[in-house]
């Protein structure tokens, strides 16, 4: 299932995480869906780009997650279901 262009709900796992959720909210949207990413080239994904609901790719808190195993945040609501609620 592609979570390209969907909005997802986050939990923070570490401080970092919990900070970030605090700061701009536990609803995001994913801007891209990648299996691998330049920094870690060894590292398989799928990996999503994620930047808080309302905000672009240029924002401060825009970051790569991975969908699933990230070491910050875990995926909390799938797409489909943050729509029907």
């Amino acid at each position: 299932m592609s979570f390209l262009g969907k909005k997802i709900r986050l939990k923070g796992k570490s401080q970092k995480g919990k900070n970030r959720i605090r700061e701009n909210g536990e609803v995001w949207t994913v801007l891209a869906e990648v299996d691998t990413i330049l920094f870690a080239p060894s590292e398989f994904g799928p990996w999503l780009f994620v930047a808080p609901q309302g905000c672009g790719h240029l924002h401060k808190a825009s970051r790569w997650i991975r969908k699933s195993a990230d070491t910050d945040f875990d995926i909390v609501t799938e797409p489909d279901e943050l729509t029907q609620s």
